[in-house]
């Protein structure tokens, strides 16, 4: 059977619902975009996946608090996924792959309290013959990142395993064509390439950018998402200019030929 799910990426959401991101309520449309999704019969995925920021800053970890409350997350899993979603009469499962804007102790200790301390979000799931994969290089507070040898070396073991996978992660495991976040990337992202391009892995799904992107890995796609919250501006280069676009969630299905197809679902801005 066809393994359908969404991807949901940078929400920022602040301390509370009503806390403004830049003038902007992430709350708010956090709250549209889960609304949006049980009214469409939860698009008959089997569970969300968030690709990191979930709240605005690394610096202020009482926004997993209110994460928790719009989510409406329940359960208290021993290892790191996942919760359930019950805001909106949803019951999905939530599994997340942190971003630079986590602070990965205090995300343990408000969302995972039964989990062991761990440095890096690298773990994996399996549904109906396809794998799951959690992919956390560690970034927090910088925009940048390295191939932590660490994570690195998870990959490779895992990916021995010859099974159809998909890897999420925040950073873009490749260059999007805007010089912004192309210098992001380390230096050494050939490697990361060579190791997948090699593998079972049949497509990625990052967010840090905020924008929608379809790139490649050699013939494995790549897809980027655009986030709940507001979007740097790619029309002026000279200074941090942030847009307000509706947010955006991306609806995938696995097809029994192990083909993806990924569809964008955007939220009117009425919240």
């Amino acid at each position: 059977m066809p393994v359908r799910f969404i991807q949901i990426t940078d929400t920022h959401v602040a301390e509370t619902p009503q806390s403004l991101f830049y003038s902007y309520s992430t709350g708010g449309a956090l709250n549209a975009v889960l609304k949006q999704i049980a009214e469409n019969d939860c698009h008959g995925v089997l569970f969300i996946a968030q690709t990191g920021d979930v709240i605005v800053s690394f610096r202020r970890p009482k926004s997993y608090d209110c994460v928790k409350s719009i989510y409406g997350l329940r359960g208290s899993p021993a290892a790191l996924g996942p919760l359930t979603i019950s805001a909106e009469g949803l019951n999905l499962p939530w599994y997340y792959a942190p971003g630079n804007t986590d602070e990965r102790s205090q995300c343990l200790a408000r969302l995972f309290p039964n989990s062991s301390p761990t440095r890096f979000f690298n773990y994996c799931w399996e549904l109906q013959g396809t794998r799951f994969l959690s992919l956390d290089w560690g970034a927090s507070g910088v925009d940048a990142y390295t191939l932590e040898p660490e994570t690195f070396a998870w990959l490779k073991k895992q990916l021995e395993r010859r099974i159809p996978t998909i890897i999420f992660t925040h950073h873009p495991p490749v260059q999007v064509g805007v010089e912004y976040f192309d210098k992001m990337t380390p230096p050494d992202l050939n490697r990361l390439h060579e190791l997948i391009a090699s593998s079972s892995v049949i497509a990625i799904f990052h967010g840090h950018t905020h924008y929608p992107w379809e790139n490649r890995i050699d013939q494995i796609p790549v897809f980027g998402t655009g986030s709940v919250a507001p979007r740097i501006s790619l029309h002026d280069s000279t200074r941090l200019v942030l847009e307000i676009h509706p947010p955006q969630y991306r609806v995938v299905t696995v097809n029994e030929d192990g083909s993806v197809t990924a569809s964008i679902h955007e939220v009117p801005l009425q919240f």
